[in-house]
């Protein structure tokens, strides 16, 4: 656990949520000016208010007091540093000089090979973008397949998704993450081969889906005449591994590096955002690494008690503490971000998905809360029934964008008159008698007398008193966009040094993979099963042995 200032720091934070039950988020708003003023902020173009939560002022006290037993500053400011802070594997997490400005790099080496990384990216997106680069035929680029999966995936398609104000109109940008021969044909479909160029992302160049999946894209090219030689005009690697690269085929010129250091959910920053820049432009992909920087110097600067993902990470380390099963629900409204939450739950659960702390025994706290949700106004008419009425309350982050362009319908309006009345309903709720008598298909039963009213009241209160959190955007750019990725990036950094977890390794994505690479000669009906096979997987291989039969 620690020093004794820490062991005494959580014992309080606990001790407060233990102490919390009901606490009434609305009587707390009563004193909002002082509330506001400890609980919302602006950050890099990012307005945060984070009011709405059963987080009264001695539990906020708390909660800061923990961040300072657990030398929170001081592990951001050595990953800052680039000392080895994911420390089961001895490496240093170093996203934050893939954004870092030209002369604010803490080593000098890092930011020059960056600097010539992006410097590449953005010569071979501007001949793309501008027809310069052609087939082995001679037509320019159409198309663009994107082979990766994880963080050479998600990350990519989320930044292309939200900039896509800044899409070049020619260039059509497809995504393939699933091993399934299906997921092939659905990204092919359509495509003509000497118009499209593939992308193949993958930092280990091992990573079976993508492995498989290039395999299989090669094929398809030479299916179509396009052969080993005439595939560097078609195909290009980003990988941190170069030598597989050049062993799958890939000359040097093809290949965008990046180094360990850079972690794959963290990575959309390095070579592994080629497709965003494809796809919305150098210089457009420049100022998003200049928004996720500015919210770095905030992170870096800020005091704990006015840092914005810091506050989140408390925030989210109470939720877990005093509402006990909660989970956290992300609804962007906006459909640009409307993949902002798978995006989110690989950072989050991935990074903080673990139950051993740094001394390597269990932390006695529960840590990763499920992360889930969807683009407002389409949850609305899913989930958010259980959000209003449900037997447990799960804080809920309302991400809002101000529409930029006008509607004659009116649709923005709507979208933002909807994102603010959500909010407002999980706070006050309803008792259930207004209206009751005129609600659809009751008239009869209100009719029938005060039980009758009672009865129907019951079934359409909600309760209230669910909290939330709202994070405001005045607009969408690539400035703003970068800041609440590296807004989340660092939340979770925070989160994992309350908690005493490597929020950078992952260990337990390989075991699967590993038991995978063992099962996959068993579903060969000439492979013969082992005897000492467990009967219920005995059983099911061979059900789909005579199924595939």
């Amino acid at each position: 656990m620690g020093n004794d200032r820490r062991v005494e720091a959580w014992r309080e934070v606990t001790r407060q949520a233990r102490a919390s039950g009901e606490v009434d988020i609305a009587s707390l708003l009563r004193d909002a000016p002082a509330r506001a003023r400890r609980l919302s902020l602006d950050a890099a173009g990012l307005h945060l208010d984070l009011t709405r939560h059963r987080l009264p002022d001695a539990a906020l006290d708390a909660l800061l007091g923990l961040a300072e037993a657990s030398s929170l500053a001081a592990r951001r400011d050595a990953m800052y540093a680039g000392e080895a802070v994911n420390f089961t594997e001895g490496r240093p997490a170093l996203h934050v000089a893939l954004r870092a400005p030209p002369g604010a790099a803490a080593d000098d080496g890092i930011a020059a090979e960056v600097a010539a990384t992006l410097d590449r990216m953005a010569r071979f997106s501007e001949a793309v973008r501008s027809g310069a680069w052609r087939g082995a035929t001679g037509q320019p680029i159409s198309h663009v397949l994107h082979i990766g999966i994880g963080g050479s995936h998600l990350g990519p398609q989320l930044a292309c998704e939200a900039l896509i104000d800044h899409a070049h109109p020619r260039l059509d940008i497809r995504y393939l993450s699933n091993v399934d021969p299906r997921a092939f044909e659905r990204a092919v479909k359509g495509l003509d081969p000497a118009s499209t160029l593939a992308i193949v992302a993958s930092k280990s160049w091992h990573t079976l889906e993508t492995a498989r999946n290039a395999q299989a894209l090669r094929h398809w090219f030479a299916a179509c005449g396009i052969g080993h030689a005439d595939l560097r005009h078609h195909l290009v690697g980003i990988t941190a591994n170069l030598e597989a690269a050049s062993a799958f085929g890939l000359a040097p010129e093809s290949v965008f590096p990046f180094r360990d250091w850079v972690g794959g959910r963290y990575s959309l920053w390095s070579a592994i955002g080629l497709p965003a820049m494809l796809s919305a432009g150098p210089q457009a992909f420049r100022a998003m690494l200049a928004g996720a920087h500015a919210m770095d110097r905030h992170f870096a600067e800020a005091p704990l008690a006015a840092n914005a993902p810091v506050l989140l990470a408390l925030v989210s380390l109470w939720n877990t503490l005093a509402l006990p099963g909660a989970t956290e629900v992300v609804v962007p409204y906006s459909d640009a971000l409307r993949s902002l939450t798978a995006w989110l739950q690989q950072l989050q659960m991935e990074s903080n998905g673990k139950r051993v702390g740094r001394d390597g025994l269990p932390v006695n706290w529960p840590t990763a809360p499920v992360v889930w949700g969807g683009p407002g106004t389409d949850v609305q008419h899913s989930f958010f029934q259980a959000l209003h009425q449900g037997t447990r309350a799960h804080p809920v982050e309302f991400i809002v964008v101000v529409p930029s362009n006008p509607d004659p319908e009116g649709r923005g309006d709507a979208l933002l008159a909807n994102a603010l009345g959500q909010r407002e309903a999980l706070l006050h709720g309803r008792s259930g008698n207004e209206n009751a008598s005129t609600a659809h298909g009751t008239q009869e039963r209100a009719a029938g007398g005060t039980e009758a009213a009672a009865w129907l009241a019951a079934h359409r209160a909600c309760p209230g008193n669910r909290p939330s959190s709202l994070i405001l955007l005045d607009h969408l750019d690539p400035e703003r966009f970068g800041a609440l990725l590296a807004l989340y990036e660092h939340k979770t950094a925070a989160l994992g040094w309350l908690w005493d977890i490597d929020s950078f390794d992952q260990w337990g994505v390989e075991l699967g993979k590993l038991l995978a690479s063992d099962i996959e000669p068993l579903l060969d009906p000439t492979h013969e099963l082992p005897a000492d096979l467990a009967s219920d997987l005995r059983s099911l291989l061979a059900r789909i042995r005579e199924a595939r039969a």
